[in-house]
C-alpha cells in the first residue's frame, strides 16, 4: 500500500489550491529565472507517484476535486469543458495543463511588473497579449504625437484580408476649437465602451503619452455640429479602429483633474467591425475580460466607474433582463 502517493498528490493540489486562493501574484516571491513548467513535466511528477491504474482510480476523486477548485483561475465552469467525453483524457492530464498555466501566468506577471503594477492581478490571457505588446514597442522606432489628424497614424503594409476603416474616418479631430463645454465650463467628452458579445470581452487602447504604459477606455471631445451619439461612434473609429453600434446609454458623469473639469456621456457600444488600418493606428490595441479593464484603467476612477456600469449593463444582457440594443439608440449610425 503506496500511501505516500496519495499525499503526495495532496500535497500537490495543495500548493496549487494556496496559489489559486491568492488574488495578487507576490511577483517578489517570484525571480525573474523562472521557468515554464511544461505539461509533459508536471505530468510526470504527478505520475511518479501513481505507478499504476489502481492507484490512479484511488486519488480520482482528489484529482477531480482539484480540477473542480481550479475553476477560478482557468475560468473553466466544469472538466466536461476541457475533457470532451469522446477523449478520455486522464484528469491528471487537466491538472499538469491547469499548473503549467499557473507557472506561466507567475513569470508573466514578474517580467511584466516593472512596466504594470497591476500584472498580478490580470488574467493570463491579458497577460500574454501585454507581452506581445511590450515585444513589438521594443522594435517600433518610430513615435507618434497628435500634432494633426494624420499624426497618429501608423504605416501598415497591405496583406491579404486587410480591413481599412472609411476615408472619411482615417483623419482623426485633433484640436480643441471646435471642442464643446457646458454651462459649467466642463469640457463635454463622448466616452465608449466597446464590447464584444461573442467573446465578452472589451477593447482598451494604448496611451498616445510615449512615456506612459497605460491603457484606456475611448474617449475624445464632443465636436460641435454632432451629437453626442455621432461623437461617440466617431471617437471609437479613429482612436479604437472599430465600427461600432450603439447598445445602451451609461449616463452622464462630472469629474475633475486638477483646475480642468470634465463631463463624461458614456455608452456601452458593440463591435461591428475591426479595422487592420485606421486613423490611431500606433495605438496598441488589447481586448480584455471586464475585470481586467478595471484593473488596468484604476488610476482613472471615471474611467473605472464607467466600466463597472457597462460590465453590469452586459451582464443583465446576458441574462435577458435587457434588450441587447436600446431601440431609442437604433438610429443613431456612422455615415
Amino acid at each position: 500500500m503506496r500511501v505516500i502517493s496519495v499525499f503526495t498528490v495532496i500535497t500537490v493540489v495543495s500548493l496549487v489550491l494556496a496559489t489559486a486562493d491568492t488574488t495578487k501574484v507576490d511577483s517578489s516571491t517570484v525571480h525573474s529565472d523562472v521557468k515554464l513548467v511544461s505539461h509533459n513535466h508536471v505530468k510526470r511528477i504527478l505520475r511518479r507517484h501513481i505507478s499504476n491504474n489502481n492507484e490512479e482510480r484511488g486519488v480520482a476523486e482528489k484529482v477531480d476535486d482539484l480540477a473542480t477548485k481550479l475553476d477560478d483561475v482557468t475560468g473553466i465552469s466544469k472538466l466536461d469543458d476541457v475533457v470532451p467525453k469522446a477523449k478520455k483524457i486522464s484528469r491528471l492530464d487537466v491538472i499538469a495543463k491547469h499548473l503549467g498555466e499557473l507557472s506561466e501566468k507567475a513569470a508573466l506577471a514578474n517580467k511584466l511588473s516593472s512596466k504594470y503594477d497591476d500584472a498580478g492581478f490580470l488574467s493570463l490571457p491579458t497577460l500574454r497579449q501585454l507581452d506581445e505588446i511590450e515585444n513589438l514597442r521594443a522594435t517600433d522606432i518610430v513615435r507618434y504625437s497628435k500634432t494633426n489628424g494624420k499624426s497618429l497614424r501608423k504605416e501598415i503594409p497591405d496583406f491579404a484580408g486587410k480591413k481599412t476603416a472609411p476615408e472619411k474616418y482615417l483623419t482623426a479631430h485633433v484640436g480643441r476649437d471646435q471642442q464643446r463645454y457646458g454651462l459649467d465650463d466642463s469640457r463635454l467628452l463622448a466616452s465608449a465602451v466597446v464590447y464584444d458579445p461573442a467573446t465578452e470581452r472589451v477593447l482598451l487602447i494604448s496611451s498616445t503619452n510615449p512615456n506612459k504604459n497605460d491603457f484606456l477606455s475611448i474617449k475624445g471631445g464632443w465636436d460641435h455640429g454632432e451629437n453626442i451619439e455621432k461623437a461617440t461612434l466617431r471617437e471609437v473609429i479613429e482612436e479604437g479602429g472599430v465600427r461600432a453600434g450603439l447598445m445602451h446609454n451609461l449616463g452622464e458623469m462630472k469629474f475633475s483633474e486638477g483646475k480642468n473639469k470634465y463631463t463624461y456621456y458614456s455608452y456601452l457600444v458593440k463591435s461591428n467591425t475591426v479595422y487592420d488600418d485606421w486613423a490611431e493606428s500606433s495605438r496598441y490595441r488589447i481586448w480584455v475580460p471586464f475585470d481586467d479593464a478595471i484593473v488596468m484603467v484604476s488610476k482613472r476612477d471615471h474611467m473605472v466607474k464607467v466600466v463597472k456600469q457597462a460590465k453590469e449593463v452586459a451582464a443583465k444582457i446576458k441574462r435577458g433582463e435587457l434588450d441587447e440594443v436600446d431601440p431609442k439608440l437604433l438610429k443613431f449610425t456612422l455615415d
